[in-house]
């Protein structure tokens, strides 16, 4: 039997990354400690809910392309062409989501490399308020 604080770390990963052992040592914890297991279903919740956020695409209201380039046309040299102002705008979300991405996968490789295994801490680097209403 093994304790909370060998099974916490354990406790963000999927299934798929864990070695058997690890998966074995968690699920022989999670069913005899009441904590551990809630803490557990608290991130497959999260999982869940995460994995259907995935498909999900909102259209944004109407003239909102539009009301952008006018607050920046106060700001800025206005834009002549607004297609040419829709693919910057378009460049600059793909590039951001990219850095997040790689922020995100260069914490979880640091903390695999560091021994903290997969999840370490708050789950996917999300802020510490998300991470304690998941629990």
């Amino acid at each position: 039997m093994s304790g909370c604080h060998e099974v916490r770390p354990l406790l963000p990963a999927r299934p798929e990354e864990l070695t058997p052992e690890q998966a074995l040592l968690r699920a022989d914890h999670v069913l005899a400690c009441n904590r551990c297991a809630a803490e557990a279903a608290g991130y497959s919740r999260l999982g869940a809910a995460l994995a259907v956020l995935a498909g999900f695409e909102a259209e944004p209201p109407y003239g909102t392309l539009e009301r952008i380039l006018a607050t920046l046309g106060h700001r800025r040299v206005a834009v002549a062409d607004p297609r040419i102002a829709a693919v910057a705008a378009g460049s600059a979300g793909a590039l951001l989501g990219a850095i997040l991405v790689a922020h995100a996968l260069r914490q979880r490789r640091r903390a695999t490399a560091n021994g903290k295994g997969p999840g370490h801490g708050r789950p996917l680097g999300l802020p510490l308020v998300a991470a304690v209403r998941a629990r």
